[in-house]
Parts: structure tokens; C-alpha cells; sequence
């Protein structure tokens, strides 16, 4: 091509899935019936053209397991011999998705390769090779979910670029977090990289409908893209890669005389060709054929987790009551296998083999429950018969990997004596990543079975009969002894308790908790709450990190937002002679028409001598206030009901009193689940319209995630012994004077105004998606919410520096994944993390 005469191409890519979070698995317009209607026109609109001389070519990429494997064969062979017989003839271009369309940037390392692996090629003959010959190494991902680990583990694969969308509309993954890319960098390949990361990938930009609808036409877009090309000092040439699902009415068109006859997108597939056929500088292309001859024009850095959804990040997939409650059982099922693999370092092969084997069929289950659709972007709330799925499929794995962990305790039986501690590896190592075994700190909270603490009287020693301070304490979740140990990596260690009268041994803690009239404090925290239960501040070696009323809890309903102003029976407690200080309080919230719904709240602040972390349980009671508003048609699809009126809900929202400057600006520390730790900034104002933040869930959170302004920092963690989410911690963030403040929101959700985009060109799309509702994912989550019960624990850890220490890394890693505990069965009873069910199943009619 000679740089004087450039051309613009232009490619068309289908997003096939079949396996849809807001329809069902019927073959007609309510399930997969869709796809396949629209998917055959698509196809009959490339043969025709091409018949006619027109070189126009489809690009396919494909969820493999629900859609190749098991859908597609049976209710439309046609269209994977039409699909494979355009390949044969060089027309079309396969590139990857993912085996299981899932949410890859939450997979660990074993469950990424699986999933990308065996969509290339896998036993049962779904992989794209296996069925349609060739693939191009291009990867688009399911929901554009990106990671910025996998610059590093998708080349392993033979996959040297990936493509994510640059959107002007809120239905995009990357163009508010990277400086505002020129005309030549939007429709051209570029260089992919991560702050701190060393590998690399080519990232070619994408585009969706809201672009078109953006740019008026795709002819007025080309025109405006020619004049802008020709006027290049250098004219370079320029590429549209037009993506969207499959099933998606923009591909058939629309059966509307008028529109269709005027507005060239309302003919679909086939009124985008003919639109700019007479333009002698068009070419039609795939993405790798463009590659092929076009070399990156330019370099990005992206820090974010990605995703489609609302706010280009994780609130779609994460920020919902039953992702919430699905996601634990998956984080129980990974942490039993972890714990059942302890164990086996040990073993025997003979005593090894049944829960390998066991392990191995809770990891398929796992990787099906990891599709993104269980997680679904419908909003607000899952199809109900995807959920019902979904939550059985996360049953099987996480019952088959507690069985192998029971073989595996049952084989180890005779050699347990009262209590045994195991630390673990929290990861298992596959291809080029290893997770690391850290020594750790703990808050050992090990559940009683009923009537131990019949007189309170005990006395615990380690394997030297050396008596270790702890506490027997009756909580809201049932009996438990409670006490601090330290862990070697990999290590393990030994205790025995006794109870019953003359057991009990007052022993000297060296800096006991101490409490007073509404505070607490240890060593390193000091926290006090005024008259009403209201906190009035947190310090943490004398620093203050949270200000007067910075622990909020509240919800927005029917756009009025309420919160708990007064707290009731605030009691503060000691046990263990001061090993632990407690307060626990009970706050009540009405809000509605007339403050008719009553939302409850019981909540336990703790410390521990020895350790520089706050502890917080809490339970949340949601009221459930009926089903109004909610649209029809969509509720047919979904086939549930809900209560539009919910618009947020804060269960524990937290400010630290730091705020982010230019000089000091706010960074996210995320740990992901392939045991990296990456950043980024959180000041999305430095290069576009997004000064202020209403929400923001661009970091995966193994375990935790945190906020510093470079000086001081705070890290929240959660637990699998409670709740999990994959974000488990939306953000908000507000300007004042003093800087850039950031708000979290552990296990709540928000909403507000979507993002603006650099490439925004007249706004129609924006407004489309946004003020139309046209988008089905960008409303609120909180209506799921409605009647739920939600119970969590956190560890919050204040520090000093930007990135987290790497002693409060391990430590929140082990608050995550808990040490593996070995009772000997007279005193103490399971975890909760040896099972798992969906609850309140009854309100997903």
C-alpha cells in the first residue's frame, strides 16, 4: 500500500455465546433461539455479497463448552458447517474467547489455562482448532475481562494480541484509563503493557454499535475518519473493527419500513456494507489479516482490571447479592482443594488417589461455575433459572472437594491430637506460575461444638505444653477459641485444650487490649465511637487514618439516601485477660414512604493484642419492600421480579481521612488471583471528564485490596469463612479542597453517572446507552439486595508507604484462606468453609 493513496478498512466481528445470564436455555426467542435466527442471517448476508463479488469477511470468536460443545451441535449444525465452510475458503477468521466463557481475570493460573488451552483444542473436540481447522492468535476475551497478568500467560499459548473495545459509550473496557489516544492510535494496532509488568502483547482497539450510533452512520464515521487521514502530515491507514454479540439485533436489522429505509445500521449487517460500497478507499478485512501488515503505531499502559460492564470495570459481575453469595462458594471450593493438597504432600499415593481424583471433578465443576454468564451483566438481578443452575453447579464442586479434603483428614486421623494448624501454599503452581508460601499472622478463630463453654473454664498449650493466651467466645455465628499465633511458610503446628473446672490459668498478656466508654485499643490501633455509636475516629500509631463519622452504613432508596445515625446497645468487652477487645452494637434503619421498611444491622469491632489490624463481623438484614417498577419484558426474561426503588446500598462504608493531590495521587494496590500484585492510579481526571467517581471496581481482589496516597495506605480484606466476591470493594471518589477523597464500599454496590469518553465524537451513543436505557447492564445492582441477609467479616489494616507491606500481604492472605484447622472431634466442630448453599432461594421467584 503506498502511504499516499491509505486505505480505511474495515473488519466485522461476532461475539458467539449461547449461554445468556438474562435468557434461558430454550430454543426460541426467550433462550437461544435468538443466536441462532440472527447468526443465519449474519451468514446469509456474507454469502450473498460475496457471491456478488464483494469481498466482505466475518471474524468468529466462541464460548466453546455450552455453545460448540453442547448447544450449537444439536439445534443448528447448519450454522457450524456454514461458519467452517467460509474458514475452508479464507472469507472468515476464528480467534479465541474462552472454553467456558468465563470471567478469566478472576481464574487462577490452573483454571486460565484450562480454560484458554482447551479453547484452542480439548478430549471432547469443541476446541476452534478441533472444529473449524486454523484459529488466528488473536485473543478477544469474554466480556473484554483483562488482567494485566495476562500479558504474560496468553502468549504461552501461541496468542500474541489481544483486542479490548475503545468506546465511546458505557459498554467498553480501556478509553478512561489511558491518555486520549490520537486518530492513528484509535484504528490502528498498539503496544500493550502494565506498569510493573514485563511482558507485552499487541492491543488492537474495537469498536460497538454505540460507536456507530456515536458517529451518526458508519459512512459519515468513514467520511469524517478519510478527511482527518488525508490530512496527516504522514497518511497512515486506519482500521474499524466493528464488534457485538452475535444474537444482537444490529447484525439482522430492525422491521421498521422508515428507520430501515432511512438509517443504513436499521438494515443491519447487510445496510453497514452497502453504505459504504461506492467509497473506492474502503477495504473490507479481518483483524489478523490487518495485522499482518500493520505494525503497532503506538504504546498504552493499563493498570485496571477491565470489563464490559457498567463503569468499564466489575460492578456487573460482582456487585449483585447472588454474585456475592456464588462467588463464596467458588473461593470455598479453591480454598478446600488448597487445604486437601496439604494434606497429600504427606500421603501415600494408595491414600492420595480417590481425592486427587475427587479434586479433579470439583476443578471441571469450578470451571464451569467460573462462566461469566452465572455472573451475568443482566441487571438488576440474574435469570432466575441461570442462577438455579449456576448455584448447582458451585454446590458440586465445592461438595466433591470437601469430600477429598474428609478422605484426606480421615487417612491423617490417628496422628491428630487436639488441635493442628496447617499453613498452605494459596495457590496451585501450573505452567510459568508459582504461588509463594508466605509466613503469616493470624486471629485463629476456631468454632466450638456446642456446650464446651459450659463453666468457660479452659487452658490451651502448644505441642511444649507451653500455655498460648486465647479466649473462649460466644458470638453471633456460635462458640469459638479464639487466639494469635504466627506461621512459618508451609509450617504446621500442634495445641491442645482442656476445659472444665480448675482449667482455667489467668495469664499475664504482655499489651493487653484495652476498653473504655465506646473505644479500643491495642499496640497500634486506637478506636472510639461517640454516644450514639457513631465512630469518631481511628488511629493507627498515633496517625490518624479515619475522621468523625468516615464508618457509614445506609442505603439510597427511591434516590434518598439514608444511613444509621444512632446505634444501640454499644458494648464493649474483654476476654482472655485482654487478648481481645470487643464492641459490639445494633443499629436499625427505616427509610420509604412513612419509614415502613426497617433495614437491621449487628455489627462486632475487635482487636487483638499483637496484631495491627481492626476486625469487623457484621450481618445485614435487608427488608424486603415488594416489586415495583421493573419492566415487563425484561422481568419475562429474566423471570424474576424486582423493586426499582433500591439505587445503592452501603453496608459498611469506609473514608480514610487521606486524600489524594497531584503531588500524592490515590492508588488501588489489587492482588489477583494469579498472586500478583499490580496498581493503579485512581485519578481518572488527570486526562479526561471523570474529576469526581460514582463508582469504580477495576481491581480483582484475591483476598484484598487497597488505597494510599504514597505516604499512608489502608488494606481490606475478606474472608472465605464468610462472604466473597471476586471486587469485593467498589469505590467512590469526591473532590474537595483538601484533594481527592476515596470512599469504600466492602460487599455494596453503587450507581450514578457513567463515565464520558475521549472518543466521544456527537454523544448520541453515550445518551443512548445512558439517559434511553438502551443498555440492560448499567442499572442499579441494590435491587437484588431486596430481602437479603448478608453476613461478612473484614480485616482492615492501616499502614504507612504506598504499596501494602509485605508482612500485611501474607497476613491478609491467611485472614483470606485460613489456616487449614485439624480438631481432634471432642471439642471442636468444622469451619464454615467445609460447606456451602445459596440461601433465601425462595425470593429468586
Amino acid at each position: 500500500m503506498k502511504v499516499d493513496s491509505p486505505s480505511i478498512h474495515i473488519a466485522f466481528r461476532f461475539h458467539v455465546n449461547f449461554y445468556h445470564s438474562y435468557r434461558g436455555d430454550t430454543a426460541d426467542e426467550l433462550g437461544f433461539g435468538k443466536d441462532i435466527r440472527v447468526i443465519r442471517r449474519i451468514i446469509e448476508v456474507l454469502d450473498y455479497y460475496n457471491s456478488s463479488g464483494v469481498p466482505v469477511r466475518g471474524t468468529w470468536d466462541f464460548e466453546n463448552y455450552f455453545s460448540l460443545q453442547l448447544i450449537m451441535p444439536k439445534h443448528c449444525p447448519d450454522i457450524i458447517d456454514s461458519i467452517s465452510r467460509r474458514v475452508r475458503k479464507g472469507s472468515d477468521e476464528i480467534q479465541v474467547m474462552s472454553y467456558n466463557n468465563g470471567m478469566i481475570n478472576a481464574h487462577t493460573a490452573s483454571e486460565f489455562d484450562a480454560a484458554i488451552s482447551r479453547a484452542l483444542s480439548n478430549d471432547d473436540g469443541s476446541g476452534v482448532a478441533d472444529i473449524f481447522g486454523s484459529f488466528s492468535p488473536m485473543v478477544r476475551p469474554q466480556e473484554m475481562m483483562y488482567n494485566p497478568s495476562h500479558l504474560s500467560l496468553y502468549p504461552r499459548h501461541g496468542i500474541e494480541a489481544i483486542s479490548l473495545y475503545y468506546s465511546a459509550i458505557p459498554f467498553n473496557a480501556f478509553s478512561a484509563f489511558v491518555r486520549p489516544l490520537s486518530v492513528a492510535e484509535r484504528h490502528n494496532p498498539l503496544r500493550l503493557r502494565s506498569p510493573g509488568s514485563e511482558g507485552e502483547m499487541v492491543l488492537l482497539p474495537a469498536y460497538n454499535p454505540g460507536d456507530l450510533i456515536d458517529n451518526i452512520s458508519l459512512r459519515r464515521w468513514v467520511k469524517r475518519l478519510r478527511r482527518r487521514q488525508l490530512g496527516m502530515r504522514s497518511p497512515v491507514d486506519l482500521l474499524i473493527l466493528m464488534d457485538m454479540d452475535a444474537d444482537d439485533e444490529f447484525w439482522s436489522g430492525i422491521e421498521v419500513p422508515l428507520v430501515s429505509r432511512v438509517y443504513s445500521v436499521g438494515r443491519g449487517l447487510r445496510g453497514l456494507i452497502e453504505s459504504v460500497l461506492d467509497l473506492d478507499y474502503i477495504r473490507f478485512t479481518t483483524p489478523c489479516k490487518y495485522l499482518d501488515d500493520h505494525a503497532p503505531v503506538g504504546a498504552v499502559e493499563i493498570g485496571q482490571d477491565t470489563a464490559d460492564g457498567s463503569f468499564d470495570g466489575m460492578a456487573s459481575w460482582a456487585e449483585k447479592w447472588e454474585n456475592q453469595a456464588l462467588w463464596t462458594g467458588i473461593e470455598r471450593s479453591r480454598l478446600l482443594e488448597l487445604h486437601a493438597r496439604r494434606l497429600m504432600e504427606k500421603a501415600s499415593e494408595r491414600a492420595a488417589r480417590k481425592p486427587r481424583s475427587l479434586l479433579s471433578a470439583s476443578f471441571e465443576e469450578r470451571l464451569r461455575s467460573l462462566s461469566s454468564t452465572h455472573f451475568g451483566m443482566a441487571a438488576p438481578v440474574m435469570n432466575r433459572a441461570r442462577l438455579l443452575a449456576a448455584a448447582e453447579i458451585v454446590k458440586l464442586s465445592v461438595v466433591k472437594a470437601e469430600v477429598s479434603l474428609s478422605m484426606m483428614i480421615e487417612a491423617r486421623r490417628p496422628e491428630t491430637r487436639g488441635l493442628r494448624l496447617l499453613d498452605f501454599k494459596r495457590g496451585v503452581d501450573h505452567g510459568s506460575i508459582s504461588y509463594k508460601k508466605r509466613s503469616s499472622r493470624a486471629l485463629v478463630r476456631v468454632p466450638l461444638r456446642p456446650g464446651v463453654l459450659s463453666d468457660g473454664m479452659h487452658f490451651l498449650s502448644d505441642e511444649s505444653g507451653r500455655a498460648v493466651p486465647s479466649a473462649l467466645r460466644k458470638g453471633e455465628w456460635g462458640e469459638e477459641l479464639v487466639f494469635v499465633t504466627r506461621m512459618r511458610a508451609g509450617g504446621e503446628k500442634a495445641y491442645r485444650l482442656e476445659t472444665g473446672e480448675g482449667r482455667k490459668k489467668t495469664l499475664r498478656i504482655k499489651s493487653p487490649v484495652l476498653a473504655g466508654a465506646g473505644s479500643l485499643s491495642n499496640e497500634s490501633i486506637s478506636i472510639s465511637f461517640d454516644s450514639r455509636g457513631s465512630l469518631k475516629g481511628l488511629s493507627f500509631h498515633g496517625d490518624t487514618f479515619f475522621g468523625a463519622g468516615s464508618m457509614r452504613t445506609g442505603v439510597r432508596y427511591s434516590n434518598n439516601r439514608r444511613e444509621i445515625e444512632r446505634w444501640s446497645s454499644v458494648e464493649e468487652n474483654l476476654s482472655g485477660g485482654g487478648l481481645i477487645g470487643a464492641i459490639r452494637m445494633l443499629g436499625e434503619l427505616g427509610f420509604g414512604r412513612g419509614e415502613r421498611h426497617r433495614l437491621w444491622v449487628e455489627r462486632e469491632i475487635l482487636l487483638a493484642s499483637g496484631l495491627p489490624y481492626l476486625y469487623i463481623d457484621q450481618t445485614v438484614h435487608y427488608p424486603y419492600t415488594g416489586f415495583f417498577g421493573y419492566n415487563p419484558g425484561r422481568a419475562r426474561r429474566l423471570q424474576r421480579k424486582w423493586d426499582t426503588r433500591w439505587r445503592e446500598v452501603m453496608p459498611l462504608e469506609i473514608e480514610p481521612s487521606f486524600r489524594g493531590s497531584p503531588e500524592r495521587e490515590l492508588r488501588v494496590w489489587k492482588h489477583d488471583y494469579l498472586d500478583n500484585v499490580s496498581s493503579y492510579a485512581l485519578d481518572y481526571g488527570r486526562f479526561s471528564k471523570n474529576r469526581q467517581l460514582d463508582s469504580c471496581n477495576n481491581h480483582i481482589t484475591n483476598g484484598w485490596v487497597a488505597v494510599s496516597n504514597g505516604e499512608r495506605g489502608l488494606l481490606v480484606a475478606q474472608t472465605a469463612d464468610m462472604l466473597c466476591s471476586p471486587a469485593f470493594c467498589p469505590l467512590r471518589t469526591r473532590k474537595d479542597r483538601e484533594g481527592l477523597r476515596v470512599i469504600m464500599n466492602p460487599f455494596g454496590s453503587y450507581t450514578g453517572r457513567q463515565y464520558r469518553y475521549p472518543g466521544t465524537y456527537s454523544g448520541l451513543g453515550w445518551m443512548a446507552a445512558v439517559r434511553f436505557s438502551a443498555s440492560d447492564h448499567i442499572g442499579p445492582y441494590a435491587p437484588s439486595f431486596n430481602g437479603r441477609t448478608q453476613r461478612f467479616r473484614l480485616m482492615i489494616a492501616p499502614y504507612r508507604g504506598d504499596a501494602p507491606p509485605e508482612d500485611i500481604r501474607a497476613d491478609a492472605a491467611a485472614f483470606a484462606y485460613p489456616y487449614l484447622a485439624l480438631g481432634d472431634g471432642r471439642f471442636f466442630a468444622a469451619p464454615a468453609n467445609r460447606s456451602w448453599g445459596m440461601i433465601d432461594d425462595s425470593l429468586f421467584d
